[in-house]
């Protein structure tokens, strides 16, 4: 399985690891629709980073 996540972009990585997030309950989100997308955050990714370790550090720097 390793080298199907070696395979992946990073956004590729970014979608498998928030869908996880969000089929374990860790993670809400509101019913939205395609005219939606417009107001919704885009992170690009470098193929080398790992996207979820980067929210996650985007969290710990939120202060709310």
């Amino acid at each position: 399985m390793s080298s199907l996540l070696e395979a992946e972009s990073g956004s590729e990585r970014w979608v498998h690891a928030s869908t996880h997030l969000v089929a374990q309950g860790k993670i809400k989100l509101k019913p939205v629709t395609a005219a939606d997308r417009h107001s919704m955050p885009h992170y690009e990714v470098a193929e080398d980073v790992d996207p979820l370790a980067l929210l996650l550090a985007e969290r710990e720097e939120d202060e709310r």
